[in-house]
């Protein structure tokens, strides 16, 4: 133990600004504090602490840079209360890695030795951690002296069938080998033989990783969990670590209850926003570009979630490009359903491209929150057969001009050059018991490759915007978020239809 008692002392003079923030809601208490202040890597951790005796609980995620699910689900559980003991979350240990996508700590990706952030804590014959942000990183976990500890992953590959990755799996020392099967099991019981997790309880997590020193120095019990990041969206992956943390609480007694479905913290001054991440919604090319603006706080929503979770916990839902109708079959009539009742009981929608077919009333599929008919007229095309209208060819810019009504909205007007990539091209529908929708903004030129599409784009709504129920609607039909320079068009629009 004297080792333990030495890094406590040496945590005690580190050099080490702490930003705190606290707040208590009865005997719980919520802390917020940053390790290495003023330096480009600064970690923040959070600490729910209930004021209930009970055990400490240690989350980690991104300790790769590479690995997103990891770090969201570690944000979303950061906001559960707890009903004893004490929770500890650094949801973004490699922030700079997470920032560059790299899995590698940047400062050090060029040395072999030091650039893998989860092999610089202590082992069995290095004592100490090495590089500064591995050192007060395990200061502090020492400090906390965590009961358990809940590392969170994700590799590249199923490791069921790729034996070369450790993807979904569940890695525990032997002596947690109960323990983890029962995170396997929970987490397995709806998923496909092909996609199952794999228990890996043999050598216990690896040497020089966060989660074995604390197996090995603080005797915790220690687990790394890993979900797969190919060919899964982040939505399903954060949703796994959610279930196996949930659960691992439950069974330790911190939850009386599960808290899968609680994502966010209703009561943050960010805005809260659903980004759909489901099939046919390319969130992974808008998630880097929301995360530039710390006025909101981004969740990825599956189809799952939008039929399970609380949606009253977000001020608006953001339905991103890829394709309409698969979004909206993926959602399916409940899910349509319950995206309807959210936007009218105060909830905002923002949808774009795909997202502004999906506001549309034109197809089956359609959530069917604005009165708004598309135009995809199937034509004969000499020498190519039958073709739909309503794809215009490769992506282009094109000039919009934004009328005065959409400047409160949009925070531009004029005439600009934005990004199209086959998004909707708009009229009024037939659906008397939909509301009508306003132009913001309209089309002055126009994308095409069929003599049929020739005149079809100019003139019509490029930006439209709906009231439903109680709630607001923007539909963007071009990526003005993919617009260099106009990226800040994104954060005007979820402003503009936040309902608190």
């Amino acid at each position: 133990m004297s080792g333990i008692r030495s890094v406590n002392l040496a945590f005690s003079v580190l050099v080490v600004a702490l930003a705190v923030f606290m707040e208590t809601a009865g005997a719980q208490s919520c802390i917020t504090g940053v390790l290495g202040k003023g330096t480009d890597w600064q970690v923040t951790y959070h600490i729910k602490d209930s004021g209930i005796e009970g055990p400490t609980v240690l989350v980690v995620g991104g300790i790769h840079g590479n690995e997103w699910g990891g770090w969201l689900a570690a944000e979303q559980i950061r906001h559960w209360s707890v009903d004893c003991g004490k929770l500890v979350v650094i949801p973004q240990v490699n922030r700079l890695g997470l920032k560059a996508s790299m899995r590698w700590f940047p400062p050090t990706r060029n040395d072999s030795k030091l650039r893998d952030l989860n092999r610089n804590f202590p082992t069995q014959s290095r004592k100490q951690a090495v590089t500064d942000i591995a050192k007060d990183i395990w200061a502090f976990v020492v400090q906390q002296q965590p009961d358990w500890v809940f590392d969170l992953h994700e590799g590249f590959d199923f490791h069921r069938i790729n034996s070369k990755s450790v993807g979904s799996s569940v890695i525990s020392f032997p002596s947690q080998r109960a323990f983890a099967k029962e995170l396997v099991d929970v987490v397995n019981h709806s998923l496909p033989d092909r996609r199952k997790f794999d228990l890996l309880a043999g050598a216990g997590p690896v040497e020089g990783s966060l989660a074995r020193a604390c197996g090995e120095r603080l005797k915790a019990k220690s687990f790394i969990l890993e979900t797969t990041f190919k060919d899964q969206p982040l939505s399903t992956r954060t949703r796994q670590h959610r279930q196996m943390v949930s659960h691992a609480l439950v069974k330790i007694g911190m939850l009386g209850e599960s808290r899968v479905e609680q994502l966010v913290k209703n009561t943050s001054e960010k805005i809260e926003v659903g980004l759909f991440d489901g099939p046919g919604a390319s969130a992974k090319r808008i998630l880097p570009i929301l995360h530039q603006f710390e006025e909101l706080q981004v969740v990825p929503l599956g189809p799952d979630d939008i039929r399970k979770v609380s949606l009253d916990q977000f001020d608006v839902l953001l339905f991103p490009g890829g394709s309409g109708s698969k979004q909206g079959k993926a959602l399916g009539q409940e899910g349509r359903i319950r995206v309807r009742e959210f936007a009218a009981n105060r909830g905002g929608i923002v949808g774009i491209c795909a997202g502004a077919y999906l506001c549309s009333s034109h197809y089956n599929w359609s959530l069917d929150l604005m009165n708004a008919k598309v135009f995809n007229t199937v034509v004969n095309v000499p020498g190519k057969g039958r073709k739909s209208m309503w794809y215009r060819g490769p992506v282009a810019d094109v000039d919009v001009e934004i009328h005065p009504a959409g400047k409160s909205v949009l925070g531009l007007t004029g005439l600009h050059q934005v990004r199209y990539a086959n998004g909707p091209i708009i009229s009024p529908g037939n659906k008397p018991n939909v509301p009508p929708y306003k132009v913001l903004a309209t089309f002055r030129s126009e994308n095409g490759i069929y003599e049929a599409q020739k005149g079809t784009m100019v003139g019509k709504p490029a930006v439209l915007y709906s009231k439903f129920g109680d709630g607001k609607v923007l539909a963007l039909s071009p990526h003005f978020e993919f617009t260099r320079g106009k990226e800040k068009v994104i954060l005007e629009a979820i402003e503009s239809v936040v309902g608190r």
